[in-house]
């Protein structure tokens, strides 16, 4: 179908291309043929971006023909996408949790019910679609602002955050506008305001991870774009400086004999008012001393290992889990299953019923950590 395309929309097809453009630039950066869940999600995410352009542009639409329902299926799941990309980044599990696949899942069952249904039908399964947008951008900004405080890596904090938050801020405004729209009826017409905003979402992501994507994923191996003076991430101990390894020293009598991660609701502040050190001094130490990327996670982990070895006692075998949970810092059992399924890739009773087998069996040592 020919479509003449003149005056403002001759600027808007080229802003829209550029933008198309950029964002598959960034998926191939983002992906750079490592294979991780953040990157896999990241690189889905901004390919339906790109689709996401060309969707809001009906002139474009117009000519594809059969080429324009991969292209609103692809553009109808970048919400979710975008929503499991911003909680794999920012996760730092080692562990990939298949159940966040399930609001992918979901909104994907609706798309393809919604593109596969009689109109009246339809109109409704996309309202539902563009309410799941709403809610899936709105937890996600809850992640980011909650994850903000214990995040130690400085470059996802300051630089990563603002492309989150400027897709998520886009794609709720643009939801509500979706809801209002199909509510009365209204069908999509071009518009230079909304190729703007996707232009400069699309250079705000390029310029973000073309610089610094080794540090955003924590790809250990690749150079980082700027120098630090700071030591290289997860060096050996006994490269570090001096000063570090005092640090260090002080950091490990605090946890392991003083078990300080046993203490409710634990910040990095106080952690460094016990150091008597400046909280940035301690935060360049956990990440680039040490290798950790988040605060809270660094904690469980020494919650998590007083939980192994208790687990592992043959004299606490009727400890109540909860119990051990509890003692180990945890408030509640539900975060400590979380976080133990996370870290060991079993529940603790599992872990517990392994360990008493071995012991059982005659072998002396606990489960392969």
């Amino acid at each position: 179908m020919a479509v003449e395309l003149q005056g403002s929309l001759v600027l808007e097809t080229a802003i829209r291309f550029i933008t198309v453009g950029l964002y598959l630039a960034t998926a191939l950066v983002v992906f750079r043929w490592r294979i991780t869940s953040a990157r896999i999600a990241g690189t889905l995410a901004y390919v339906s971006k790109a689709a996401h352009t060309i969707l809001h542009f009906p002139p474009i639409m117009a000519m594809l023909g059969w080429g324009a329902p991969p292209i609103t299926f692809m553009a109808t799941m970048g919400t979710a996408l975008t929503w499991l990309f911003g909680i794999e980044l920012f996760s730092d599990n080692r562990r990939f949790d298949a159940k966040r696949l399930l609001p992918v899942l979901g909104v994907l069952v609706i798309v393809i019910a919604a593109m596969a249904t009689p109109p009246p039908v339809a109109r409704a399964l996309w309202l539902l679609h563009a309410f799941t947008t709403v809610a899936l951008m709105g937890h996600l900004l809850t992640v980011l602002m909650i994850s903000w405080r214990d995040d130690l890596v400085d470059r996802r904090k300051f630089i990563a955050t603002p492309v989150f938050v400027v897709t998520a801020i886009y794609s709720i405004g643009l939801g509500f506008v979706e809801n209002v729209k199909l509510l009365m009826g209204i069908p999509r017409e071009p518009s230079l305001i909304n190729a703007g905003i996707l232009l400069f979402s699309s250079l705000l992501a390029i310029v973000v991870f073309g610089q610094f994507a080794s540090a955003l994923f924590g790809d250990e191996s690749e150079p980082e774009p700027l120098t630090r003076t700071q030591p290289a991430r997860s060096q050996s101990r006994s490269e570090l400086p001096p000063a570090d390894m005092a640090l260090t020293t002080a950091l490990d009598e605090l946890m392991r004999h003083e078990r300080l991660y046993r203490t409710p609701g634990l910040r990095i502040s106080d952690l460094a008012a016990r150091l008597r050190v400046p909280e940035y001094r301690l935060r360049q130490l956990l990440n680039y001393g040490l290798g950790h990327r988040n605060f809270n996670a660094y904690i469980s982990q020494w919650r998590i290992a007083e939980a192994k070895e208790a687990l592992r006692d043959p004299e606490q075998v009727a400890v109540p889990i909860s119990t051990i949970a509890i003692d180990s810092g945890f408030h509640s059992l539900a975060p400590f299953n979380r976080a133990f399924r996370g870290e060991t890739g079993m529940t603790p009773s599992e872990y517990r019923a392994e360990a008493q087998a071995r012991w059982n069996s005659g072998e002396e040592r606990g489960p392969a950590e």
